[in-house]
């Protein structure tokens, strides 16, 4: 209902605001007078309300601080010192995730490269023993460029 009445028109949101307004004044008030009254009855019995009568006097009440043992403290100390080893752990193993990604993106990188270079070369060369150069067969390329290709497929 609600939603209806604020998406109508934005006349409505007035009308919301009026309707909250005693809620939240009646909240803020409870909240504002919350006291406590002791008062003794005819027999001698000590009796305590929210509510004043004749001769209730009002009682201060102060919130009780519960201290706990040491060993619940010791607990949570460990708890928590437990939490921030997760926590730096965790914070390292995404270091290492991203440096080792880092690395992996540079190897792939490299491998692309090489891949652009036999498509740009027609012939390939290399060195025999006595020094000369000597024209790399074609299926010698073809099987070395295939070979740069799996390592592309799996790893990148």
């Amino acid at each position: 209902m609600l939603d209806r009445l604020v998406k109508d028109s934005p006349g409505n949101v007035m009308k919301l605001r009026l309707l909250l307004l005693p809620l939240l004044v009646t909240c803020a008030t409870g909240q504002a007078e919350a006291q406590i009254y002791r008062w003794v009855d005819a027999q001698g019995q000590v009796h305590f309300e929210q509510r004043p009568r004749q001769g209730a006097e009002p009682v201060e009440v102060q919130p009780q601080v519960v201290e706990r043992e040491d060993h619940v403290r010791e607990s949570e100390q460990n708890r928590q010192r437990l939490f921030e080893v997760r926590e730096q752990e965790r914070a390292d193993q995404r270091a290492l995730n991203a440096k080792l990604r880092q690395q992996q993106d540079q190897r792939c990188a490299k491998l692309r490269e090489q891949l652009a270079l036999y498509e740009q070369r027609v012939f390939w060369y290399e060195e025999d023993a006595s020094g000369r150069r000597v024209e790399v067969p074609n299926d010698r390329v073809q099987a070395s460029k295939n070979a740069l290709l799996a390592q592309l497929r799996e790893g990148c």
